[in-house]
């Protein structure tokens, strides 16, 4: 005699492990990847069995979505960077205050990995870009959790990692004060700190960094063994950070995280002639105690004391500029009854960005660009790339209007 199949409420057959509960809810009871009994419900029959797809699937390509489901994000966290000492202690200590200011308490912090989509984390961006936080924070917190569902991927807890093109889904604010100079900008600003009595004496550390294009620690952590005067060279081999690493804010020499950071800059002849003043006003106002930091001593750009330089430092320096020359522009304009021509916020990333702006206005090579800055990615050169020649194409376009007979 055939044994009788079980069917649901509506006269359909149920499928092994299938089954349907007195409060009418569909049941699937099945063994995971570790053998412990499992079951998972849902209002219907066609939802069960999507869900029953899944796991046959996970099952049969050894994934371990029995034990994802007891492990979240913040408990992944917390593992990555138990499993991987390579990460610099800064990039650590980065990734551990944005993962207890953003990530920890929220919704998704406490989520199974399991149960996390692509769309949940484009939902978790978004909602911390409506908190103000910027599109360039966002992308740090997404490099932050992206190799952390990749290491649960090599696990075999999940099957693809949800942070993969969710940075591309997610509005991208213009990140505010990040502005290149204009050529006007800039000539104005260098004129105007080669004669001001206060300023001259750093016009040595603003010409390195509008003729080099270096990262604002790069350029405070050369010491006088990076630079070839002979062959008009400068070998960028390191960092100087002022970073807390659990044991309070001290100096620190880092090393690139990349071989493209590792990299050497031609000197354009305004570079060269104002490093060698430097050099000259070093040996002549010698401090008596040399600022020694990691075992690196001999830093280019130091201060009366001896002591370098802090990025902050320099970045209220240039607001100061900044702020006196307007004053003085403002007041020179009243009295000459025209329009003020005003310098933007300054800082020293973009000085740096500056100098990628009229590189890039003059080299096409994108290549040789990305070699002397140093980025990481061609893209992020080819960002600044497009801007500058649509700018370019803009000009070109305007210029055009009433040379070219179209109407």
């Amino acid at each position: 005699m055939a044994m009788k199949r079980r069917t649901d409420n509506k006269g359909r057959i149920l499928r092994v492990g299938e089954s349907q509960r007195k409060d009418g809810r569909y049941q699937y009871q099945y063994t995971d990847s570790v053998g412990k009994r499992q079951c998972i419900y849902d209002l219907t029959l066609a939802g069960l069995r999507e869900k029953e797809k899944m796991i046959i699937r996970d099952l049969r390509d050894g994934i371990r979505t029995g034990e994802s489901k007891k492990i979240t994000l913040n408990i992944l966290f917390r593992k990555y960077l138990e499993n991987h000492k390579t990460i610099r202690k800064s990039t650590e200590v980065l990734y551990k205050s944005y993962w207890k200011n953003h990530i920890k308490s929220a919704d998704i912090g406490e989520r199974a990995i399991s149960d996390i989509r692509s769309s949940d984390i484009v939902r978790f961006y978004n909602h911390l870009l409506e908190k103000g936080l910027s599109s360039r924070t966002v992308g740090v917190i997404n490099a932050a959790l992206q190799p952390c569902f990749e290491m649960a991927i090599e696990d075999d807890l999940i099957r693809k990692n949800p942070c993969k093109n969710a940075m591309a889904r997610i509005p991208q604010t213009e990140a505010a004060n990040r502005r290149a100079m204009t050529i006007d900008e800039q000539r104005r600003f260098v004129n105007f700190v080669s004669k001001d009595k206060v300023y001259r004496h750093y016009l040595p550390l603003f010409t390195t960094l509008l003729g080099t294009g270096m990262r604002i620690g790069e350029c405070l952590g050369l010491t006088w063994e990076n630079l070839d005067f002979k062959d008009g060279l400068i070998y960028v081999t390191h960092s100087l950070r002022y970073d807390n690493y659990g044991d309070g804010y001290k100096l620190h020499i880092s090393k690139p995280k990349t071989e493209s950071g590792k990299r050497v800059i031609p000197m354009m002849e305004d570079v060269r002639r104002q490093l060698l003043k430097q050099r000259e006003h070093s040996f002549m106002s010698q401090s008596s105690k040399e600022c020694m930091v990691d075992g690196y001593s001999g830093f280019v750009f130091v201060k009366e004391t001896g002591k370098v330089f802090l990025t902050n430092e320099i970045n209220a320096m240039l607001n100061r500029i900044c702020k006196k020359y307007n004053k003085l522009e403002e007041r020179a304009a009243e009295e000459e009854k025209r329009h003020p021509i005003v310098l933007p916020h300054l800082s020293a990333h973009v000085m740096r960005h500056t100098f990628c702006t009229r590189f890039c206005e003059n080299e096409t090579n994108v290549k040789v660009i990305q070699e002397i800055m140093g980025h990481s990615n061609v893209g992020v050169t080819m960002n600044i790339y497009n801007h500058v020649t649509l700018d370019k194409a803009k000009e070109t376009m305007k210029n055009m209007e009433g040379k070219m007979i179209i109407s």
